[in-house]
């Protein structure tokens, strides 16, 4: 029988490793839409100015409920 590579602990190192990785991918690439960032930067400031609504007000809005 042939030893394992890596244990069990450095796989999960190496997943976390690999989910941070995409993570910041994902992150550098909206940091790179200039149109998107600008959604963003909006709802950020609609939220910050009360234009906004809960869920439940959203349901109860659109008869979801």
């Amino acid at each position: 029988m042939s030893k394992a590579l890596l244990t069990t602990e450095e796989r999960k190192l190496l997943e976390r490793a690999i989910n941070l990785m995409e993570e910041l991918v994902e992150t550098l690439e909206v940091m790179q839409d200039e149109e998107l960032m600008e959604d963003l930067k909006e709802a950020l400031k609609e939220i910050k100015e009360g234009k906004v609504k809960s869920l439940s007000e959203l349901m109860d809005a659109t008869s979801l409920r």
